[in-house]
């Protein structure tokens, strides 16, 4: 079983890296027809993300968020739910915590004691959150999709009402909250990479939920449960509780992701509109196949793609929405179960007989050495 999802997880790796090439191929073919300088604009795509250090800093911060919203939908469709309140659970948990931030900057709390706190309102906001659309589905036999995609919609005008007539500051032009205190945000590490701390909290996430998905009862619960729900109920697995348990840990990361994105990115809360990192993370989750392990590498490939659209939009005559073109492109391939799926099959089917293979010698070797050791028992009771 090891050894199967060991391949699995290899082969899954290939195929995003592979439907990423081909993205990317036909990203630089449509560069090159498009674009009146376009050996310079395809070298700034492809070497302009890691041109500097500040570049490569930005890639990893933007991995940061889209690290935890995929981590929170490999949850939700481990299960097999489309619950899609990770975009507004994203929002209002950094609205909600920078609203708690202001608060509590005023008691003077240590950093050792208002960031903890404040990840845990992040994560408790998400948490209670994503318990509606579960509920309702669970209970009223509502349409998530469509519940959650609501429930987005109120989440975001909600926080533009709280920013408006909550905590904005009268004192800037823009519309923005009041400042979060020095106490409660990320210090930036890696000199003038500025890396937000908040990666190490996305590290430890996604350490964790891997444990759950492959060394404990309740991943392997949610997998049986999403992939043949008739086994999980003739099996006696607590199916409502493991279905609703899974989405309300998916917006608790979802929770702690906006948390770690304003407190490490910004110096007071200013969105106004969706951010999309919840989205994002639905893309992230269905390019990792819904594996924990290989949400970060999705995250700072989508990451690098991102940021190189933005050199070339800066820098040439491309527009921005040209990233949407190599997204689908890479959702499609990505997408597409037949996609290297051949070469997937004949490498368990390789690796199963080598197994078989090495079982039956392990058998003969044994009958031969029961064989032997009965000869000279032989001999020993002749003599």
């Amino acid at each position: 079983m090891n050894k199967t999802r060991r391949i699995e997880t290899t082969v899954e790796l290939v195929r995003i890296l592979v439907a990423i090439g081909i993205a990317y191929l036909i990203a630089l073919i449509i560069l090159y027809a498009i674009s009146d300088d376009p050996i310079f604009i395809i070298r700034q795509f492809v070497l302009g993300p890691l041109s500097s250090q500040r570049r490569i800093g930005s890639i990893i911060n933007l991995a940061i968020p889209f690290t935890f919203t995929g981590l929170c939908f490999c949850f939700m469709y481990a299960v097999n739910k489309f619950n899609l309140s990770g975009e507004g659970i994203f929002m209002f948990s950094g609205c909600i915590v920078t609203l708690t931030s202001i608060y509590l900057g005023k008691s003077g709390l240590p950093p050792v004691i208002m960031i903890p706190t404040l990840l845990i309102m992040g994560a408790l906001t998400g948490f209670v959150i994503s318990l509606i659309p579960a509920y309702l589905d669970a209970k009223l036999n509502a349409n998530i999709v469509v519940v959650s995609l609501m429930l987005n919609s109120i989440l975001v005008f909600l926080s533009i009402w709280i920013l408006k007539y909550g905590m904005r500051d009268p004192s800037i032009g823009s519309l923005g909250s009041l400042p979060i205190p020095e106490t409660a945000r990320f210090a930036s590490i890696f000199g003038k990479f500025k890396i937000q701390a908040g990666i190490f909290i996305a590290i430890i996430a996604v350490i964790v939920v891997a444990i759950i998905f492959y060394k404990m009862v309740f991943g392997y619960k949610m997998r049986v449960v999403g992939s043949n729900p008739s086994f999980a109920k003739a099996s006696g697995i607590n199916m409502l509780g493991t279905i609703i348990l899974a989405q309300l840990i998916g917006g608790s990361l979802a929770g702690i992701g906006g948390a770690c994105e304003i407190l490490g990115n910004y110096d007071r809360f200013k969105w106004s509109a969706s951010t999309q990192h919840g989205f994002d993370g639905l893309m992230v989750a269905v390019l990792a196949r819904r594996n924990p392990i290989l949400v970060p590498i999705t995250s700072l490939l989508l990451a690098y793609i991102r940021i190189g659209a933005d050199v070339v939009n800066s820098k040439g005559d491309i527009p921005i929405e040209f990233i949407t073109v190599i997204q689908g492109i890479v959702i499609l391939l990505v997408a597409a179960e037949e996609f290297m799926g051949g070469f997937k099959k004949r490498l368990i089917y390789k690796a199963a007989k080598d197994d078989l293979k090495s079982d039956k010698e392990i058998v003969v070797q044994e009958i031969l050495a029961d064989d032997e050791s009965k000869t000279e028992a032989r001999k020993e009771s002749m003599e």
